[in-house]
């Protein structure tokens, strides 16, 4: 089960974003986050590129933030709810620290495919994991769900909070 430690941003994201993905592409959206994370690492790994930690840190952080106070903005501005496709913008850039993740040296396989398909199922299990529980706590929200535009704002405001959560654990 320690293999799905490496997927914890996916799961922090999605549980800000589930109420904003519309249902028809929950499935595809946590399946970005599994495609990203593990090409992010088969790039790094192929091209032995390196980003530092502190600059992976940086850009998801300032990508989480920007784009919740965008939403939180919307909110409070529009009454109507646009601008939520740039939701997808979010499993490409949470994958620049699979870029520089490297190898795993307590792994069960030191093949470099076996730990991309690791870091894909992981990120992609616990994006769908958030998806699924940001959606049925908002059940709870009625406001929720008859507004899409509080959607918008509680995602947003959810996402700045992420992006504090992920400057903690990340």
């Amino acid at each position: 089960m320690g293999f799905l430690l490496l997927g914890v941003d996916s799961l922090i994201a999605c549980l800000a974003v589930g109420t904003v993905v519309q249902r028809k592409w929950r499935v595809p959206f946590a399946v970005c986050f599994g495609i990203g994370d593990g090409g992010g690492f088969l790039l790094g790994t192929a091209f032995h590129w390196s980003v530092p930690d502190a600059t992976a840190n940086i850009v998801e952080t300032a990508v989480l933030v920007a784009l919740g106070l965008y939403w939180i903005a919307i909110a409070m501005l529009a009454r109507r709810a646009n601008g939520s496709g740039w939701v997808w913008v979010l499993p490409w850039v949470l994958s620049i620290d699979n870029i520089t993740y490297g190898l795993i040296d307590h792994a069960w396989s030191h093949s470099v495919a076996v730990q991309a398909l690791e870091q894909a199922v992981s990120s992609a299990l616990l994006a769908g994991i958030g998806l699924a529980v940001s959606v049925y706590a908002t059940r709870a929200i009625p406001a929720l769900q008859r507004s899409r535009v509080a959607a918008m704002g509680f995602a947003g405001g959810a996402l700045i909070l992420a992006a504090g959560v992920e400057l903690l654990v990340g």
